[in-house]
């Protein structure tokens, strides 16, 4: 499986970005706040995809599409809040007032 060229595609029906893979689908559910933050809620890669960064691209990608659409985020998943405190300085500007790492 190439990595670099899935894209990670935004499902605003199911609110979950997803990167499907070849044969399994790595998630980040969200929920859209009153206040239009996004609430990224639960991350999940595959078993078998786990340690291949599957997870980061996921959260990178995902993030991507966020600050394009000018919007701001709550990470509550343990996962995410790690990938932005390690990446802090290319993502805190993403971060919704009073959001907590």
């Amino acid at each position: 499986m190439d990595l670099a060229s899935l894209k990670t595609q935004n499902n605003t029906e199911e609110q979950r970005f997803m990167l499907q893979l070849e044969d399994s689908t790595a998630f980040i559910d969200y929920k859209i706040g009153k206040s239009g933050a996004v609430y990224l809620i639960h991350t999940e890669v595959p078993d078998e995809m786990e340690g291949q960064g599957v997870g980061h691209k996921l959260v990178r990608e995902s993030l991507e599409i966020i600050e394009k659409d000018d919007l701001k985020i709550i990470p509550l998943c343990p996962f995410v809040k790690s990938f932005i405190q390690n990446h802090l300085s290319d993502y805190e500007h993403l971060l919704a007032e009073g959001a907590k790492l």
